[in-house]
This record gives C-alpha cells, sequence and structure tokens, in this order.
C-alpha cells in the first residue's frame, strides 16, 4: 500500500493506464482473490479448458503489468521509478505477484492491477 500521498497519486496514475490498457481485454479479475485462484492455475490440468482461460488471465495480466512498467518506468519521476529487468519472465512476474498476494492477504480485496503494480514494485525497488 502506497505510504505518502505522492506514492498514492502515483499508483492511481499507474492504475488508469493499466487499466486503460486491459479494457480490452474480456473479462477482469476483479481482485486479489480471483488473481491468486487465476495465477495458481498455472500449470494444473493443462486439458482443462477452465484452468487453461484461468490461467491465461493471470499470464496476461502480469505480463501487461510488467511490460508497462517496463515501458513507463523512465517517464515518471525518479523516486516513483519501479525497475523491473527487462529480462525478467512471466513466470517471474507471476511467482512476485502470488508471493506477493499470499503475504498481504489483507489487501486482496484491492484491485488486481494495482496488486500486481505494487508486487512488482516491492520485488524490484530501485537501488
Amino acid at each position: 500500500i502506497p505510504k505518502s500521498t505522492g506514492d498514492r497519486s502515483l499508483m492511481r496514475r499507474l492504475g488508469w493506464t493499466a487499466l486503460v490498457v486491459f479494457l480490452g481485454c474480456g473479462q477482469a479479475l476483479a481482485d486479489g482473490h480471483n488473481l491468486l485462484h487465476a495465477c495458481k492455475m498455472i500449470g494444473h490440468d493443462r486439458a482443462a479448458d477452465y484452468h487453461a482461460f484461468e490461467s491465461g488471465l493471470c499470464i496476461g495480466l502480469v505480463q501487461g503489468v510488467r511490460q508497462t512498467l517496463v515501458a513507463y518506468s523512465d517517464l515518471l519521476p525518479r523516486e516513483h521509478h519501479i525497475c523491473v529487468p527487462r529480462t525478467v519472465s512471466n513466470k517471474q512476474s507471476v511467482e512476485v505477484v502470488v508471493s506477493y498476494l499470499e503475504a498481504h492477504p489483507n489487501q486482496m480485496y484491492l484491485p488486481e492491477v494495482a496488486l500486481a503494480i505494487q508486487a512488482h514494485r516491492e520485488a524490484y525497488a530501485c537501488q
């Protein structure tokens, strides 16, 4: 969760940016509970359409958030940079998000895009 007014403003701007990116992606995941469930479907019973769909939602959302952070980080004020290396894979990003969600169960009601951004911010803070 952002600690200052500037952080909240940044999260709001990043959230709106990510929302615009994902508007055309079909069904939204809604919150952290659904995102965690979808991400945990990855690798389960690949023959089941439901699992494949849920896994795809997770990977698509996480990849979109990561790529948006990489693409726009340099446009943000230095104190708001999130330094996600360009070499981070979808699998690594999903693991970051799942770990963050499991470590912060009290935030599961928040929008999934905001949670994915915060997970990357925590995992890839600039030095």
